[in-house]
């Protein structure tokens, strides 16, 4: 019998990636094989999200699709969409095999290999076995083991390490508690030992994660500053990058000290939501002055190349167009380099879906286009003041040739993304690189994280994928930039 190969499609956040990446590992752990194509395995993972309805909605496309395609394998659902809606799933999928919550690793194992249930595995949220009855236990509050020696779905010199489970934090639109529970954050030991077992596999970049990272250690008496400034002692790592900070939670001096350490990128997400403070008192978010255009402005005041990453909800119930307005006039003084808005969705057990004065559909369009037309000319003024600068990049991969249809790799729109720089000015020397059909390096330098900005793109010949160059940035649109290599990239400089 040939050994049995998994397939896994992840859906939703880096978190939910590093789940997909810890079940792959308990997987690896049993003999069985990670493969990138479908068609190779037998075990087909689909890891969900379930944030909002539109992306229960893409679970369900997903998951649709793929039992179009399925004869006789394996099908595993899991992930936030399934914790909620494990019975929906199997009465409307009735070909699906294996429907699970969070963080199940050893019972999806355990059930698509046939095995006994591991002692001490961690219950189920639900779980349907093989041709058998469901067992449902009560939810996990968080499941860590097997995160030390997981297989990489990144590039392999970047990692996602995940921190923390859950959020503390009560915002009225917001059903992640309900699915991912309480905070429960990792022992700052068991972080350190994965990220040194990272940095000995040759992982130069980790991207910090959790739902809430400024709340890490509220818990269990440890505390962000501590944790990075142990991360950043790790030999062989070269950059730390930290995402979803609430600027309510952590102090302006931790933030500063925490800028101040060497391996820690000038980059931070603090996510805003909302401008109006009628509209942020309704959300219940964490802030007040610290989500003032003032606080920002005292951390680009400490670090003038730091780079501010945002996200902002559009068409939160009774917002009216004074509160888009001040929000734009908050984005116009801020002026965050990158900015992700979402449109609201009622979710069934928050309460914001019992407010009344939801606002339509159609409207809630409209004032996300005129928010993200207004943060495009924003980022294209952060891009194009850095033109003509060397900064450190990092080479995520080379696409060694481009063709009408696209790069031969089956890239995801570097082809796109290189005409458009190209169109710009200063973008002469990408034109004649497009006019050679490549090869084409695709990378980052510290204005960018990783899957959720954009990209700089540089002449491939001669580089490799995790190598870092110094290069100079010619050109640039509202989200990428292009730069050609001048040397080496020194420890010392300006990091990725």
């Amino acid at each position: 019998m040939s050994p049995r190969k998994v397939y896994c499609a992840t859906l939703g956040c880096d978190k939910n990636l590093v789940d997909s990446e810890a079940l792959l590992g308990r997987f690896a752990a049993q003999g069985v094989q990670a493969v990138p194509d479908l068609d190779e395995a037998d075990i087909w993972v689909l890891n969900t999200c379930g944030f909002i309805d539109a992306a229960r909605s893409d679970s369900e496309e997903t998951l649709q699709a793929l039992i179009d395609f399925k004869t006789d394998q394996t099908l595993v659902v899991c992930g936030c969409w399934s914790q909620e809606s494990a019975d929906s799933i199997r009465r409307r999928f009735p070909a699906v095999d294996v429907v699970a919550g969070v963080g199940q690793f050893d019972k999806v194992v355990a059930a698509c290999l046939g095995q006994e249930e591991p002692a001490g595995a961690a219950p189920a949220a639900h779980v349907f076995p093989l041709a058998g009855a469901p067992i449902v236990s009560p939810p996990m509050e968080a499941q860590y083991t097997g995160l030390v020696d997981r297989p990489l779905l990144t590039p392999p010199h970047l990692a996602f390490v995940k921190i923390g489970e859950g959020c503390n934090c009560a915002c009225t639109f917001c059903r992640i508690p309900l699915i991912r529970g309480k905070l429960v954050s990792r022992p700052t030991a068991e972080i350190l030992q994965e990220v040194r077992n990272l940095a000995g596999r040759g992982v130069s970049e980790i991207q910090i994660v959790s739902q809430n990272t400024s709340d890490y250690g509220r818990d269990t008496g440890e505390n962000l500053l501590d944790l990075i400034t142990t991360l950043n002692g790790v030999e062989g790592l070269r950059n730390i990058r930290l995402l979803y900070l609430y600027s309510g939670l952590v102090s302006t001096d931790d933030l500063l000290r925490l800028l101040d350490l060497e391996k820690v990128a000038p980059y931070l997400e603090l996510p805003i939501q909302h401008a109006s403070p009628r509209i942020l008192k309704a959300m219940k978010r964490p802030g007040g002055r610290k989500s003032s255009p003032e606080f920002f402005r005292t951390l680009r005041r400490h670090h003038p190349d730091l780079v501010l990453r945002s996200t902002a909800l559009l068409g939160f119930p009774g917002e009216e167009d004074e509160d888009v307005a001040l929000l734009a006039d908050f984005l116009a003084e801020v002026e965050f380099d990158h900015l992700g808005t979402y449109r609201y969705s009622p979710e069934s057990g928050t309460p914001a879906a019992e407010m009344g004065d939801q606002v339509p559909d159609e409207v809630v369009f409209d004032r996300e286009a005129l928010i993200m037309d207004l943060q495009s000319e924003i980022s294209l003024g952060r891009q194009e003041s850095r033109l003509g600068g060397e900064f450190a990049v990092v080479v995520d991969r080379v696409v060694p040739a481009l063709n009408e249809e696209g790069s031969r790799d089956e890239d995801d729109g570097t082809r796109q993304i290189l005409e458009d720089l190209a169109r710009r000015p200063g973008g002469d020397p990408a034109r004649a690189l497009l006019a050679s059909g490549g090869p084409v390096a695709v990378g980052r330098s510290h204005h960018y994280g990783y899957d959720l900005d954009g990209v700089v793109l540089l002449p491939g010949t001669g580089l490799r994928a995790g190598q870092y160059v110094t290069a100079r940035f010619g050109a640039a649109t509202a989200y990428d930039t292009w730069a050609v290599p001048c040397g080496e990239s020194r420890q010392e400089e300006s990091s990725p």
